[in-house]
């Protein structure tokens, strides 16, 4: 192997400082690497500025998209139910006419098979409302309550104990589960 001359360190350096002068004329090559760093440094820190901003934005977008949804659930239920109540109440009237047909009916003997039909029909028509929840809240007897029931007559009665009571039912009541579905007619009685 031929001699291989000793590697100068010194040279070497020199020779790089040199070649970097030359490079960048009339400047500092470093300097000039280093503002370049410094830059792209800044340019990175705002792009990451605005990125957790964008994040935040979606992020917020995201919240209020949940909360519409939410929203719109909680409509579309609710107004599912309201007209599944008037679906339901609107049953209620042929009830209330199958009762004045068994009551009419009861009164002509030869009209037993005729009061065994409608009553059939009712109790088909209550058990099909069953399942959706509705139930009948008899209140004969009772003591009248705005809440739950509408008063249609005054009855005049004797005995105290009845005044302020439910005498007779015109018109049954039904509930939805705990919820007044509708409010019976009724006669309250009346201390003379």
């Amino acid at each position: 192997m031929p001699d291989e001359p000793e590697f100068d360190a010194i040279a070497a350096a020199k020779e790089l400082d040199d070649l970097l002068e030359t490079s960048a004329p009339g400047g500092d090559y470093v300097a000039t690497l280093e503002a370049d760093i410094e830059e792209l440094t800044a340019l990175l820190a705002k792009k990451d500025a605005e990125l957790q901003q964008a994040h935040a934005r979606a992020d917020h977008a995201h919240a209020e998209i949940e909360t519409a949804i939410k929203r719109l659930e909680t409509a579309s239920a609710k107004e599912l139910e309201q007209r599944t109540r008037k679906l339901l109440e609107s049953f209620l009237p042929v009830i209330d006419d199958l009762d004045r047909g068994i009551t009419a009916a009861t009164k002509h003997a030869e009209s037993a098979d005729v009061v065994e039909g409608l009553a059939l029909i009712r109790r088909s028509l209550l058990t099909r409302l069953a399942q959706f929840g509705v139930t009948h809240a008899p209140c004969l007897d009772e003591i009248f309550d705005p809440r739950r029931h509408d008063a249609m007559a005054l009855v005049p009665v004797a005995d105290a104990a009845q005044d302020g009571r439910i005498i007779e039912v015109l018109r049954e009541g039904y509930l939805i589960g705990d919820e007044l579905l509708r409010a019976a007619g009724v006669a309250v009685g009346k201390k003379a």
